[in-house]
């Protein structure tokens, strides 16, 4: 994955964290969607490593 491709990749994710965001009804579903969105980032950040340390 290109920085290009990584940087859209976490663009994408907080877009739709945002709009889930908005149509919660409550903070517990706020806080269900933060800790997706972090564990979504953290996935990204794991493989972009494992890339980076294949090369």
């Amino acid at each position: 994955m290109t920085d290009t491709e990584y940087a859209k990749a976490i663009r994408e994710k907080a877009t739709v964290a945002n709009l889930e965001m908005n149509a919660a009804l409550t903070t517990r579903q706020q806080a269900q969607i933060c800790q997706a969105f972090i564990a979504d980032i953290m996935e990204l950040c794991d493989r972009e490593s494992k890339q980076k340390a294949a090369y």
